[in-house]
């Protein structure tokens, strides 16, 4: 065990921001806590701070979940060069800094509030709901950082001193947490953004199977995530469209989900702070409905952060039925052909038919397209789109997607953006988090996937069970089914890349499954093998500590290996 001094880190107040839409804030003025977490109301604030803290973790800017993997590369925009291209990844990256902090600020409103429902024998559940938040934010640091400060007593002060805790004891932690918590007396399912038993049990699942990877792990993992799975599957198909029912603005909270970070405009603190950025990232700058300048003058404020690798548009583009293709990328953008007006949103606000008659001010066509398949796209509407520019990478990426005029400056339109999180709604503006669609945490095709997955762990590739998991999500999407024999760990990251695009796993796919420097070097034409090489000459595999806690502690614990 290593101690660390963390004081400054993680010694936070309570800062109520705003709650998630069922939930209500409460001040506690100058009353002491001890006495103020007597009252029902009081402590069901704190409970409501505590799911105020999702919003917190992930809100906010996505470095440390999509940057750095195969299926996102660096805009110009981008936070943390260092989290894109591992270059310049050091213990005093910021954005890595800002992540563990806030980490720890809400494991500290958490602890608090499993201190308080305890003493003062509140609610069950409440507690119950609380303690499975903790766990999942231990869930996020282990896996990002490896040992971690197992902080798990509340304290009015703050604590000068942690201790470090291997990674192994963290995970046993989490699972005993989460199993404990799916004895309270829970809902089966919510859709108030509240915590379910579904919801438990698939991110359980998600921890056996990633501990399963692990040196350390039991050899039971792989089947207890199965089990967890299907307990969270509960025999339930996925029906939904994928594009209009799934991802759809305005139908978030739909059968699908089983837990989300729910947002809304009333319980933001303005319609430009409390709310989500997950619309910001992932396609080039469009200028904002509020902007005056740039290279578009009405589409979303997308900050060209992050943009969909070649090998995304590849493997979404490798069956051409599949609907996720069309589902993920903007593939029109409206607008007058001259000028930098451009009706992003449109295609939101009407239906397919209308969208004939509207001027196509670009077009991004499948990157399997055919010139046959561009000719009947201008012949459904020759007056519209015989003149639109039409900027079709095919086989050649660095022809439209990836030149040297968008590397170097933001105005450049250079791909198709992912739509999967457009939001009509918000106010946009830079650097701020404006939108109120929920972030989906917990989606049911993927507890598929965790369990094909699973499958593929404890019994080998070829699993049949896999191949089934696996083709249930592939069905709903119109694309072909797979035998068992192509049921491996590969097919499985190229179906979650196809599935779950910009929902904030890739970069923990890419890592659990011990793939990411094979993956990254071989998709991200940024990064190469030396580039996630660091001391000592080892792979850049965890984050690392950042130099402030290190420095602050007074027995200092080890860098991460590469740091």
């Amino acid at each position: 065990m290593k101690n660390i001094y963390l004081s400054l880190l993680i010694a936070v107040s309570f800062a109520f921001s705003a709650c998630s839409e069922f939930l209500e804030e409460d001040n506690r003025s100058n009353l002491v806590a001890s006495e103020y977490y007597q009252k029902t109301e009081s402590y069901n604030a704190l409970v409501n701070a505590c799911y105020s803290t999702l919003r917190d973790v992930f809100g906010g800017r996505c470095e440390m979940f999509c940057a750095g993997t195969d299926i996102f590369i660096m805009g110009n925009r981008i936070f943390s060069q260092g989290l894109g291209n591992y270059r310049g990844l050091t213990p005093t990256d910021v954005s890595v800094e800002d992540f563990y902090v806030t980490m720890y600020e809400a494991i500290k409103v958490c602890n608090d509030g499993i201190h308080y429902g305890e003493l003062y024998n509140h609610d069950a559940k409440l507690i119950a709901e609380v303690r499975f938040l903790r766990a999942m934010y231990y869930f996020h640091l282990v896996q990002q950082f490896g040992n971690v400060a197992l902080i798990v007593e509340n304290s009015e002060t703050p604590i000068m001193a942690y201790s470090f805790s291997e990674a192994k004891d963290v995970y046993a932690f989490i699972i005993d947490e989460m199993k404990a918590v799916l004895e309270a007396d829970l809902p089966l399912t919510t859709s108030d953004g509240r915590v379910s038993k579904r919801a438990i049990n698939h991110f359980l699942a998600k921890v056996y199977l990633t501990r399963s990877y692990e040196t350390y792990a039991e050899s039971s993992d792989a089947a207890n995530a199965i089990s967890c799975a299907t307990t969270a599957i509960n025999g339930q198909k996925l029906t939904l469209d994928y594009e209009t029912e799934v991802f759809w603005p305005g139908k978030e909270k739909n059968d699908e989900i089983l837990f989300a970070v729910q947002i809304s405009a009333a319980t933001m603190p303005s319609n430009v702070e409390g709310g989500s950025m997950q619309y910001d990232f992932f396609g080039p700058y469009m200028g904002g409905t509020d902007a005056s300048v740039g290279m578009t003058y009405g589409g979303p404020h997308q900050n060209n952060a992050l943009i969909p690798s070649f090998q995304l548009h590849r493997w979404l583009a490798e069956d051409a039925n599949d609907k996720r293709y069309a589902a993920t990328f903007m593939q029109e953008l409206y607008g007058p052909l001259t000028g930098t007006k451009v009706d992003y949103f449109a295609y939101f606000a009407l239906t397919p038919e209308q969208r004939k008659d509207l001027q196509v001010k670009i077009y991004y066509p499948k990157i399997s397209a055919t010139q046959t398949d561009v000719d009947n796209w201008v012949a459904v509407n020759p007056e519209k789109r015989a003149n639109t520019p039409i900027w079709w990478a095919g086989d050649e990426p660095d022809k439209y997607f990836y030149r040297s005029d968008w590397e170097s400056g933001n105005e450049d339109l250079c791909a198709p953006a992912i739509k999967k999180f457009s939001d009509p709604k918000a106010t946009y503006k830079d650097g701020a988090r404006t939108s109120t669609r929920d972030i989906f945490l917990a989606r049911l095709a993927e507890t598929y996937l965790i369990r094909a997955e699973a499958s593929i762990k404890k019994d080998g590739a070829g699993s049949s069970s896999a191949a089934a998991d696996i083709n249930e999500v592939r069905t709903r999407a119109g694309a072909v089914n797979i035998a068992a024999s192509a049921a491996a760990v590969d097919f499985i990251l190229a179906e979650r890349a196809r599935e779950l695009a910009g929902e904030y796993h890739r970069w923990y796919d890419l890592k659990r499954t011990g793939k990411l420097v094979e993956y990254v070097t071989k998709y991200n034409k940024q990064v190469t093998d030396a580039d996630m090489k660091g001391t000592g000459g080892a792979y850049k595999i965890l984050r690392p500590i950042p130099a402030q806690a290190i420095e602050l502690s007074t027995n200092r614990p080890a860098q991460n290996l590469g740091y």
